[in-house]
């Protein structure tokens, strides 16, 4: 009998211990809610995306057509007081316990919100980064006959102080005239490629990143920009030259821009 009781007992124990153990547990997850006024984000980090896509209608002028996707950000109050007002950090502001917003320039952003009520004001912030995935599709290289046979320029935009730039232009031949690939080595495919800085629309500085003969129908070359100093009116472009009139070649530029921090 006594064995019979001690195990009863040790039973009970368990039981009790266990019950304690969820009681604990419910107190401590609600004790981790914060009894201020803050705001969250369901991401810090948003990649909006470019597209531009020149479609050839034989002309040499071609339509360009432009396609933009704007991360949306979900930002939530957590213990509102009254009213909650925000303030994006770009000039746009909303109102209301939830809200969501998409930035158009890739940066780094403070968000701030304002909980009123009829005691007190209580504010919180916190930041948000933007970056930029770009793709450009240009159509073929096209003659310019001076200064060179044919040319074809990416604009690299929009661009702010500080952004760092990192992508690729990829080349391949294109055309009725033979391929790269077959030519002797007295016609090689030609090509150059400039970094170019300009002012208003007009080029203050070239930097050549690439100016080689090949026999390949495609050519793959690396870019880099870090640390930008850019004064207003000021931007990027990447030319594309070539100096044999019967070289066909179509770019694809791609690169992606990750806003500092």
């Amino acid at each position: 009998m006594k064995y019979q009781i001690s195990i009863l007992a040790v039973i009970a124990i368990v039981l009790i211990s266990a019950s304690a153990g969820a009681l604990i547990s419910r107190t401590v997850s609600n004790t981790s809610e914060p009894d201020w006024f803050d705001i969250e984000v369901d991401s810090a980090n948003g990649t909006n995306s470019y597209t531009l896509i020149e479609v050839d209608e034989g002309d040499n002028n071609e339509e360009r057509v432009v396609t933009e996707t704007y991360h949306i950000f979900e930002f939530s109050s957590v213990n509102p007081e009254g009213s909650v007002t925000w303030d994006f950090g770009d000039g746009n502001s909303g109102m209301g316990y939830e809200v969501n917003h998409s930035y158009e320039e890739p940066g780094t952003y403070m968000v701030m919100a304002t909980s009123i009520d009829s005691s007190e004001v209580q504010t919180s912030a916190l930041w948000v980064v933007v970056d930029l995935n770009a793709f450009v599709e240009s159509d073929n290289m096209e003659c310019e006959c001076a200064p060179t046979a044919k040319d074809t320029v990416v604009d690299i935009t929009p661009l702010t102080n500080g952004d760092e730039i990192s992508g690729f232009i990829r080349v391949e031949h294109d055309g009725s005239s033979e391929s790269c690939s077959l030519r002797n080595p007295l016609q090689e495919c030609h090509l150059r490629v400039i970094i170019q800085k300009t002012s208003n629309g007009e080029v203050i500085s070239n930097d050549i990143l690439f100016d080689e003969n090949f026999r390949t129908n495609e050519v793959v070359i690396d870019f880099e920009l870090t640390e930008l100093e850019l004064e207003d009116g000021q931007g990027v472009q990447i030319r594309l030259e070539t100096d044999q009139l019967r070289d066909w070649h179509k770019p694809y530029t791609e690169w992606s821009m990750n806003a500092p921090i």
